[in-house]
């Protein structure tokens, strides 16, 4: 059996992220591998094209600071030891794979929702995650 040394799990900060938590650090542990976190707060001032009057990197500060505290919340209520905190903006699938590069991972953890069949065919936001993965990737089933 291979031994993970780095493990990095990606949350949504949804109601699920507890149960991933715990599921990601038996696993850590199990190897005795280090635990990593990464929260990707979508860019939603890229996919707007038109006039915007606000102020687009306080904007951006704020929906970065309340993901940090919603992180801290969520670990204050579990023992979990967390080797790094990592929380951007962008797209999901490159930000998970420019950190698996810069801090070595060598699992992704992730919780997968069911979705429909069209929905898996169409819109499917694993798949360029499962093609262009450079580490292993274990999505648990919500």
């Amino acid at each position: 059996m291979m031994k993970y040394q780095n493990i990095m799990l990606a949350v949504d900060l949804t109601s699920d992220s507890k149960e991933l938590v715990k599921r990601a650090e038996e696993i850590a542990m199990l190897h005795q591998a280090k635990l990593n976190l990464i929260h990707i707060d979508p860019n939603f001032l890229d996919t707007y094209d038109g006039v915007i009057d606000i102020n687009t990197d306080e904007f951006q500060d704020r929906v970065h600071h309340e993901s940090v505290v919603e992180i801290k919340n969520m670990l204050a209520e579990s023992n979990v030891m967390v080797d790094k905190y990592l929380v951007s903006t962008g797209a999901i699938e490159d930000e998970i794979i420019q950190a698996v590069s810069a801090y070595n991972i060598d699992l992704v953890m992730m919780g997968h929702h069911k979705s429909s069949l069209l929905r898996q065919v169409l819109l499917s936001p694993s798949e360029p995650l499962v093609r262009e993965m450079p580490c292993d990737l274990l999505f648990i089933k919500l």
